[in-house]
């Protein structure tokens, strides 16, 4: 008999230690795919292939940053020991060398965010918040008409979070990130021929119909563990690739230039808990941002978790 739902996809699984291999290893097992534990960094070359998605040690994957660059589904850069945030310097080091999903935080954040990225790979569907709340959670949306519908928009949006019984300072988030992913989709995703960013300069005050392939709309949910807020546009022009070493700059005060989002999207980033782009090219971009409710800024890590994928619409 053959299991429905099979999948070509393999997980090979890389950390030092024997009990973290362990842990590791279940987690993503629940994505039914294959699974391969190493210790080091040569028996994982060797077990990569095009197919598998790696997940790695973030101080392996420090010392030999150039990882992500070699054949595989993907590489996923996991906190060392499982109990203990990445360090900010690791998490800014991974994205400027280009990985693409890096994930910062401990057990049980760890768990959630992990298999979430591998059954997005596995099943080659990257798109939409609901795979990051409960089952049962309810998604609200608003629709932009008019660039103008921004500020009204992330208002009603702030208003919405604190209803249900958020704190105001999540409120405050809320509008600091929506507002920013706004602006991106609005002003930096519209690209010419050319690749031009020709609505880059646009006075924010204008009045500018949104229909066709302006058209942007808004979706947040919160389930009691994080509340996401999703934007998306129909442009599909941002460069995945480049995101990660952008964040990584502007992270450091370098390169606040206004391309694919600028400071947007950084700011963004340093409100969130997990900022998630998924890019359709030329067809759609989707920028998530996660904010864990459960716990105290204190009480997580200084960076936020990073993934970035390509992918086609369901």
């Amino acid at each position: 008999m053959t299991p429905a739902g099979g999948s070509r996809a393999r997980l090979v699984v890389a950390h030092p230690e024997r009990k973290a291999q362990r842990s590791l290893q279940r987690l993503v097992g629940a994505s039914l795919c294959p699974v391969e534990v190493v210790s080091d960094v040569a028996a994982l070359c060797a077990a990569v292939d095009r197919e598998a998605i790696a997940v790695v040690d973030t101080g392996l994957a420090r010392a030999t940053p150039e990882l992500c660059e070699r054949p595989g589904k993907a590489w996923i850069a996991v906190p060392g020991e499982g109990l203990a945030a990445a360090d900010a310097d690791s998490v800014g080091a991974l994205l400027a060398a280009g990985w693409r999903h890096v994930i910062s935080h401990p057990m049980p954040l760890l768990a959630e965010e992990l298999l979430a990225t591998v059954q997005k790979l596995v099943r080659a569907d990257v798109f939409g918040l609901e795979k990051y709340v409960a089952w049962g959670a309810e998604v609200r949306s608003y629709a932009l008409e008019d660039a103008r519908d921004r500020d009204d928009a992330v208002t009603a949006l702030a208003k919405d979070v604190v209803a249900v019984g958020l704190p105001e300072r999540i409120g405050s988030l809320v509008s600091v990130i929506a507002d920013e992913l706004l602006a991106n989709a609005l002003y930096a995703a519209p690209v010419d021929n050319t690749g031009t960013r020709f609505r880059a300069r646009d006075p924010r005050d204008q009045p500018r119909q949104l229909a066709e392939r302006d058209h942007v709309t808004v979706r947040w949910a919160t389930d009691a563990r994080y509340l996401a807020i999703e934007v998306r546009d129909r442009w599909g022009s941002i460069d995945v690739r480049a995101i990660g070493p952008r964040l990584a700059e502007l992270g450091k005060g370098k390169g606040a230039g206004a391309g694919d989002g600028g400071m947007g999207l950084a700011l963004a980033y340093a409100c969130c808990n997990q900022l998630v782009i998924g890019c359709a090219p030329n067809e759609l971009t989707e920028v998530i941002a996660l904010v864990d409710v459960r716990y105290k800024p204190t009480e997580l890590g200084r960076a936020g978790s990073f993934h970035a994928f390509t992918g086609k619409p369901t």
